[in-house]
C-alpha cells in the first residue's frame, strides 16, 4: 500500500466515530436526505451537495496489479499505432473542497489526504507509460463565472468540460504522435443556457421543500470550419476508412451528455476529429469493451484512445478479466484459426492438441456478427478437468459478438479443449481462434 492511501487508512481510523444525526443548516429547508438508502448526501455552502459514498470517500483503489495491466494495454496499443490517454475525473470534493461543509470531517474526509489520492493516482499511471492528464489541477484553475461542476449533480458543467478538455489537448499536442496528424480547425459557438437532466437532483428534491437550483449551463456547438493542412493531407472534414482517425474519446455519461460539449472542446484544442463511443451507465469498461471489441477498431484503429473514468469506478472491481480481454483485444495475436466442431444449435468447441498455452494467452470467440451478448467458456485440461468463464456484454453496452478470454486463471497443465456456447444459435461464420503471447514485450 503506497503512502497516500496508508494516510488516508490511518485517517479514516481515528475518524471513524459514529456519524452524526443532526442535519447541517439548509438552504433549501431539506431534511432527512443525509441517510437516505437512495442516495446518501450532505449540503455544503451555496446549494453545492456531495454524495457521502463517492465524493466523501478518502479510498480509491489503484493496486500494483492493476497499474501493471494499464500499462501493458498502452503498451500493446502503442505498438499498434495507438497511444492511450487514460483521464481520470476527481471527486466533487477534489475539484471543490471550498464549498465542503464542516460536517465532512465526521466522515473522515480530510482534503490533503484527497488531493494526495488523486496526484498518486495519476502519478503512478503516467509512471506505468500512460498518458494520465491532471484533471483536479485543470478543474480546480477555473476562472470563469460558472462553476466546474454543478452545484447538485455530480457531472462537470460546461465549463468543467472545457477546462478539462483544454489539459487532454495538452498532452495530445506534446505526444510525438500528433506531429503528423493532419489538423483541423473547429470553431465553438454559444447557443443558449440548457438544463441538463439530473437524477440526482430529482432524487434531493424530494426530501427539500424549496426548489434546489437547476442544473443549467451554457449550451455550445463545436463545428469543423476547414483543414489547416487539407493541401498536404487531402482529409476532407469527414473521415473515410481509408484515413487515418485522429483520436477517438470512449467514457461514461461525463463523455456521453451531449449538453456539456466535452468532446467538440476536445476537438477546438486538439485541432482533431474527435469521435465519441461514450455510453453513459456502461461504468469503467462498458464503453472501453464495446469500442475495442467492434469490428471498428480491427478496421481503423485512432492515432488516439481518450479513456474517460472517473477516480471511483475501481478497475479492479472485476477481477483482472477486463483488462485481459482490453489486452487481447488491443492486440494482432488472435491469428492463429482452431478447427470447430458445432455441438449443438449455440455451441462451438476446439481442440488445443499440440498448444503450449501459457498464463498470456487468450481465446477469440467470434460469433460472425453482432448480437450475442453472453459467451459461456468453459476449458478442459487433460486430466479431465473442466474450468468455466462467462463473458457477458449488459444491455447498455454493443453486442459486437466479439469476445475474448484470457488464461491467466485457467492454470491446469496440458489445456486440449475449449467449447464455447452462446445466446444465440452460432453459423459457418462463428470462429475461435488462438491468441499467442497477448500482452507482447510488455509481459
Amino acid at each position: 500500500m503506497n503512502a497516500a492511501f496508508q494516510l488516508a487508512a490511518a485517517l479514516g481510523l481515528a475518524l471513524n466515530a459514529a456519524p452524526v444525526l443532526a442535519q447541517s443548516a439548509s438552504n433549501f429547508d431539506c431534511s432527512a436526505y443525509e441517510f437516505n438508502t437512495v442516495l446518501p448526501a450532505i449540503e455544503g455552502k451555496d446549494g453545492v451537495f456531495f454524495r457521502t459514498f463517492a465524493d466523501l470517500r478518502m479510498q480509491h483503489p489503484l493496486d500494483a496489479r492493476t497499474v501493471h495491466m494499464m500499462g501493458q494495454l498502452a503498451k500493446v496499443l502503442k505498438e499498434n499505432g495507438t497511444t492511450l490517454v487514460y483521464v481520470t475525473i476527481p471527486t466533487k470534493s477534489q475539484v471543490m473542497p471550498q464549498y465542503l461543509p464542516d460536517h465532512a470531517a465526521d466522515y473522515g474526509f480530510q482534503p490533503e489526504v484527497a488531493n494526495a489520492i488523486y496526484t498518486d493516482f495519476i502519478t503512478r499511471l503516467n509512471k506505468a507509460g500512460i498518458v494520465a492528464p491532471d484533471m483536479m489541477t485543470a478543474l480546480r484553475n477555473n476562472k470563469g463565472g460558472e462553476r466546474a461542476l454543478f452545484g447538485d449533480d455530480f457531472h462537470w458543467t460546461s465549463q468543467g468540460a472545457r477546462l478539462g478538455a483544454q489539459a487532454i489537448a495538452e498532452q495530445i499536442k506534446a505526444d510525438p504522435a500528433y506531429a503528423d496528424l493532419p489538423k483541423q480547425t473547429f470553431v465553438t459557438t454559444a447557443i443558449a443556457p440548457e438544463v441538463a437532466f439530473s437524477g440526482m437532483r430529482r432524487t434531493l428534491q424530494g426530501y427539500c421543500a424549496k426548489s434546489l437550483p437547476p442544473t443549467e449551463t451554457m449550451a455550445y456547438k463545436t463545428e469543423a470550419v476547414a483543414s489547416t493542412d487539407a493541401a498536404a493531407s487531402g482529409l476532407d472534414i469527414f473521415a473515410t476508412p481509408s484515413e487515418v482517425q485522429p483520436a477517438v474519446l470512449i467514457g461514461t455519461s461525463y463523455s456521453d451528455s451531449p449538453i456539456n460539449n466535452f468532446a467538440g472542446f476536445l476537438a477546438e484544442y486538439s485541432q482533431l476529429e474527435i469521435v465519441n463511443y461514450a455510453i453513459t451507465g456502461g461504468n469503467q469498461f462498458g464503453s472501453m469493451t464495446s469500442y475495442m471489441t467492434s469490428d471498428e477498431f480491427k478496421a481503423q484503429r485512432p492515432r488516439f484512445l481518450i479513456w474517460e473514468n472517473p477516480i471511483y469506478n475501481n478497475l479492479a472491481q472485476y477481477g483482472a478479466a477486463p483488462m485481459e480481454e482490453l489486452i487481447a483485444a488491443a492486440g494482432n495475436t488472435c491469428t492463429t484459426a482452431l478447427p470447430v466442431t458445432k455441438l449443438d444449435a449455440n455451441t462451438v468447441e476446439a481442440t488445443l492438441d499440440g498448444f503450449k498455452v501459457g498464463a498470456d494467452d487468450a481465446i477469440f470467440a467470434d460469433f460472425g456478427g453482432e448480437g450475442p451478448r453472453i459467451a459461456n467458456f468453459s476449458i478442459e485440461g487433460a486430466d479431465g478437468l473442466i474450468r468455466h468463464s462467462k463473458v457477458e456484454r449488459s444491455q447498455r453496452l454493443r453486442s459486437t459478438g466479439n469476445f475474448y478470454l484470457g488464461l491467466s486463471a485457467f492454470t491446469m497443465p496440458n489445456i486440449k479443449k475449449v467449447t464455447v456456447h452462446f445466446d444465440r444459435p452460432v453459423s459457418e461464420s462463428t470462429t475461435l481462434n488462438f491468441c499467442a503471447n497477448t500482452k507482447g514485450d510488455a509481459s
